[in-house]
């Protein structure tokens, strides 16, 4: 029977092996996370007071300890968040938009994309309409193949410069139909993931109308993290949550603390 370990220990372990790794990241297969502990069952007990531990050392788990199946991998990082201010958009969206905006019912992604996300940035977040790319056109790399060639819904830059190599891109949108449960809002955050290993932005959003979220681009280094979740009925109350995050200047401070960081996958 292996002999249990003291848990704060095996946290710092892990921490230290995060820190040296040049991914910025562990893994480990679920079934396998208890061993680490010496443990031969993760009760609910000891798993919350794992979960307490990691937070306390700044660590990550990604899917959570709860969550994940026996079969998937745990990758564990710890993640760089830029700081977020106080931020109030001025002058702020009028009551009659906050009221249009919540009404908005799409049918279709070009729906979302035209008649919610980008008055979102537009009117809400001060975004001026040079800075917004619509259908910005991304070439993916493919070895010894033809570069892929895939689309952003949106994509913002910090001025008029729509360039994947020579412009600033500060937030990523992508735009969906509906999102009917957690699964598939995970599965669009993989798929926008994707486009944003190679457009490098502060922050990449999905939404659809519904709900707006928003993810902490880590880049290659480490998973990313829904840093925010504002449904479409809580817009005009949690409003100034969004734009502390996703004004130009507060991403535009985000991208610069992450230069070095940031690179596109080799």
């Amino acid at each position: 029977m292996a002999k249990e370990k003291d848990p704060a220990e095996i946290i710092e372990t892990i921490a230290q092996s995060i820190r040296v790794s040049q991914r910025g990241a562990r893994k480990v297969r679920a079934h396998r996370f208890k061993e680490l502990f010496g443990y031969q069952a993760l009760t609910a007990q000891r798993r919350e007071r794992i979960e307490q531990l990691m937070a306390e050392a700044g660590i990550v788990v990604q899917p959570a300890l709860k969550d994940a199946g026996r079969e998937d991998w745990l990758v564990m990082s710890m993640p760089v968040l830029p700081s977020v201010p106080e931020a109030h958009p001025d002058p702020p969206p009028t009551a009659e938009w906050f009221e249009h905006m919540k009404s908005v019912r799409p049918d279709t992604e070009r729906e979302v994309e035209i008649h919610f996300a980008s008055p979102l940035f537009q009117i809400g977040l001060h975004y001026r309409e040079e800075q917004e790319a619509a259908g910005f056109g991304i070439q993916v790399p493919m070895g010894s193949r033809p570069p892929k060639h895939v689309e952003a819904d949106l994509l913002y830059f910090a001025d008029d410069r729509h360039s994947q190599d020579l412009g600033e891109p500060l937030v990523l949108v992508e735009c969906k139909r509906l999102i009917k449960d957690e699964k598939e809002l995970k599965e669009a955050a993989g798929q926008v993931r994707s486009y944003a290993l190679w457009v490098l932005p502060a922050y990449y959003v999905i939404t659809d109308a519904r709900i707006v979220s928003v993810w902490d681009f880590q880049g290659a280094i480490a998973p990313d993290i829904e840093v925010l979740r504002v449904s479409q009925a809580e817009l005009a109350e949690r409003f100034d949550d969004l734009y502390a995050h996703l004004n130009p200047r507060a991403a535009a401070a985000a991208l610069h603390s992450k230069v070095g960081r940031l690179e596109r996958p080799r």
